[in-house]
C-alpha cells in the first residue's frame, strides 16, 4: 500500500509540475512576450528530454546488471535455459530473477551462467539496484539464491532515501 501511495504521490507532484510551467510560461508571455515564453517553453522540453542515461541499442539495457559464473562457451552448444522467480510482490509491481543455466562440456553438470534482478510494473518514484547475487546447486531440479540490493525511494527523480534488501529462496530449474 505504501508503494501505491508513493506513486501516486510522484505522479501527483509531477502533473503539478507540469501545470506550474504552463503558468509559468502564460506569466512569461504576458509580461516579457511571446518570443520568451516559447524559448523557455523550448528550454523545458529540450532539458527534460537530455536528461538520464541513453541507450544506443535496443538489445542490451545498460541499467540491468549481470552476474557471470561460468562462461557461456563452457556450456554444451544449445543447452542454455531460464529459469524464473518472482522474489518480491507488491500491488503494483514485482522484483524478478532470471537465471541462466545449463550443462558443463567437461562434466555435464547443471550449473548457473548468469543471473539478473529486474524490478518492473508500476515502479514511479522507485529505484532497484541489486548489488549481489549469489546462486548455487542444491539437490534436485533448485538453486539457493541470495539477492541483495539497493531500493532507493525517489521523489521527482531526487533520491530521498535508499533501503537495502536482501532476499533469500529457492529457483525452481525446467
Amino acid at each position: 500500500m505504501l508503494y501505491l501511495i508513493w506513486t501516486l504521490l510522484n505522479i501527483a507532484l509531477g502533473v503539478y509540475f507540469i501545470i506550474l510551467c504552463f503558468q509559468a510560461a502564460r506569466l512569461l508571455k504576458e509580461r516579457i512576450g511571446l518570443y520568451a515564453a516559447v524559448i523557455f517553453t523550448l528550454g523545458l522540453i529540450c532539458f527534460a528530454g537530455n536528461s538520464g542515461k541513453k541507450n544506443d541499442s535496443f538489445s542490451t539495457n545498460p541499467d540491468v546488471k549481470k552476474w557471470t559464473y561460468v562462461p557461456r562457451d563452457s556450456i554444451i552448444p544449445g543447452g542454455l535455459e531460464f529459469a524464473h522467480a518472482t522474489i518480491d510482490k507488491t500491488w503494483i509491481s514485482e522484483i524478478d530473477l532470471t537465471v541462466l543455466y545449463g550443462a558443463k562440456k567437461s562434466s555435464n553438470q547443471t550449473v548457473p551462467v548468469e543471473a539478473t534482478s529486474v524490478w518492473s510494473g508500476f515502479v514511479s518514484g522507485y529505484d532497484w539496484k541489486p548489488t549481489s547475487i549469489s546462486v548455487h546447486a542444491t539437490t534436485g531440479q533448485q538453486y539457493a539464491y541470495t539477492v541483495t540490493g539497493i531500493l532507493q525511494w525517489k521523489l521527482l527523480g531526487i533520491p530521498l532515501y535508499s533501503q537495502p534488501k536482501m532476499y533469500e529462496g529457492r529457483i525452481e530449474l525446467k
